[in-house]
């Protein structure tokens, strides 16, 4: 049993850890063992097993977090500012920008987690395990582009490792280039700039993350012959 809570304390606590809980400076949120310390400094001496009682006495329970991309304060304060910068424009001002950019396709199937449904525990069925290839497997680098028309028609497979002057040699001199001329004339003398960490504000990010899921739900892996 734990010493009973009287209501003040239960709303201070419920502010603090629950309702308005902020992460700290190490990115973990408040834990069992800081709540035992706070109603520790409201003198209620109470186990971590009394504190998980509490907890589910009160409806709560634990959660996975959601992975996200880690934005600092800073640069959401540049994105906001981005974002008021640029929200005169109309649909026909942003139809007229291509947005292009880079990213990796594992034959093997997407890094992510997998799960499955089972009453048996112990078991290796083939619906439980997920084959892959020793090493890190075959995976190739896209780079393509959309724009209000459509996506681009001059994406690029290269070969090997992409540094810096291989994308701007190979890729951006190239296909972009291509792609312009089919985008009747659009030239790259004007660059629309971008706040740091902005994956999330690029529309290409979206596109391509439809495309993984689209190849993920074929039947059978790519070979590469």
């Amino acid at each position: 049993m734990y010493p009973t809570v009287g209501i003040a304390n239960l709303s201070k606590y419920r502010r603090k850890f629950l309702e308005g809980a902020q992460a700290s400076i190490s990115g973990r949120s408040n834990g069992l063992r800081d709540v035992q310390e706070y109603l520790g400094s409201t003198n209620i001496s109470m186990s971590l097993s009394a504190a998980e009682k509490l907890h589910n006495g009160m409806g709560f329970k634990a959660k996975r977090k959601n992975k996200t991309n880690f934005v600092s304060a800073a640069n959401k304060k540049l994105r906001l500012a981005w974002a008021h910068k640029h929200r005169q424009l109309t649909v026909s001002d942003w139809r007229k920008w291509v947005f292009s950019g880079k990213t990796r396709v594992n034959m093997g199937g997407s890094d992510s987690e997998s799960f499955y449904w089972s009453d048996v525990p112990g078991t290796n069925r083939p619906h439980q395990v997920r084959p892959q290839v020793q090493g890190s497997g075959d995976r190739v680098m896209f780079w393509g582009c959309i724009s209000g028309d459509g996506p681009g028609y001059s994406t690029a497979i290269i070969d090997g490792t992409i540094d810096s002057n291989k994308y701007i040699m190979e890729i951006l001199k190239t296909s972009l280039m291509q792609t312009l001329e089919y985008q009747n004339g659009f030239f790259v003398d004007k660059i629309l700039d971008w706040p740091p960490q902005n994956s999330d504000l690029n529309p290409i990010e979206h596109f391509r993350g439809d495309l993984k899921r689209h190849l993920d739900a074929y039947p059978n892996r790519p070979a590469t012959k």
